[in-house]
């Protein structure tokens, strides 16, 4: 067993959770997600999250998530949620270095838009809001929660 197997096998047991999620609605439109911590636990590839934004001017993929995980950990905070924009396919071996991709991540959250704005500047993100899930439909993907009374969904997202 080569050093990265261990990793191979969280990203595959991902694109799994992430495939499973395109079978549950009929609108491609409605991005996967997953949490924090299934995104970046083993995660090797800094090109997987942000990625027109990787290397240059966000923090290293471990800081990332480490700036989302004191955003999770907060009693005001639901979770954090990583929507996947693209996966590779997990039985093409051209495709073995690749993790899946993410520019959004939702937090569902009991705090002020201002508030959030504030907390997330580390990050970089080319927008930060009080919004809804995915811009485009609305649709509350299939394994995201319900959310609790008086929280809302914000996003983070990078172009």
């Amino acid at each position: 067993m080569n050093d990265r197997q261990p990793a191979l096998e969280k990203r595959n047991r991902l694109i799994a959770k992430i495939m499973l999620q395109y079978d549950m609605v009929s609108d491609f439109a409605v991005l996967p997600v997953v949490s924090l911590d299934e995104f970046f636990d083993g995660n090797w590839d800094e090109w997987s999250f942000a990625n027109r934004r990787a290397g240059y001017d966000i923090p290293p993929l471990q800081e990332c998530y480490q700036i989302l995980a004191e955003i999770r950990d907060r009693p005001d905070v639901q979770d954090v949620l990583i929507a996947i924009y693209e996966s590779p396919d997990a039985d093409e071996p051209l495709e073995e270095e690749i993790w899946p991709f993410s520019d959004t991540v939702y937090v569902l959250a009991a705090f002020t838009e201002d508030e959030f704005v504030q907390m997330t500047k580390r990050l970089v993100p080319d927008d930060a809001y009080l919004g809804t899930w995915s811009c485009r439909t609305g649709i509350k993907p299939p394994l995201a929660p319900e959310l609790r009374p008086g929280h809302h969904v914000f996003v983070l997202w990078w172009d």
